[in-house]
């Protein structure tokens, strides 16, 4: 489907109906500076819903039992140099996609649309993210650091 290198798959109208495993194999193919040269625009946008539209299907309900959070993801490069955010509330071993932002989220994490993408396919581990600044966490850090284990990433949860 694509070469070494190219992220032109992310162009594809396809794009939304892969599978995790091949989203996977694919990002991996991928070159960090060709992921973040096409997660701009129109392609940020589709990714970036279809991301936060997946998140409940992955959570781990067994392994979210106690967890109520509401946690803000603020994904960088918006049009106008700031930042788009989405909200989840996990809650009752459930997790559902917020549209009203009037709660305060008890953790708020920051980072760009391809380490976003890299990490919810298993390609990159989120604190080593942290360690490179990729991504940066705020608010309750001992349930932030559940976060990693609610959710099942890459092909193979």
């Amino acid at each position: 489907m694509a070469e070494r290198g190219s992220a032109l798959w992310l162009e594809s109208k396809d794009f939304t109906e892969l599978d995790v495993g091949e989203l996977a194999r694919l990002v991996d193919r991928t070159s960090e500076r060709e992921l973040r040269h096409r997660l701009i625009g129109g392609v940020r946008e589709i990714a970036l819903r279809e991301i936060f539209r997946r998140m409940p299907e992955y959570l781990r309900p067994a392994r979210a039992e106690g967890f109520d959070a509401i946690v803000a993801w603020q994904i960088t490069g918006a049009r106008g140099g700031g930042f788009d955010e989405f909200r989840i509330r996990v809650s009752d071993g459930a997790c559902r996609l917020l549209t009203d932002h009037t709660e305060p989220p008890a953790i708020s994490v920051r980072t760009d649309p391809a380490t976003l993408l890299k990490i919810v396919t298993g390609n990159e581990d989120p604190v080593l993210a942290v360690l490179k600044q990729r991504l940066s966490v705020r608010g309750d850090l001992a349930l932030a650091a559940r976060l990693t284990k609610l959710f099942a990433v890459g092909p193979n949860p």
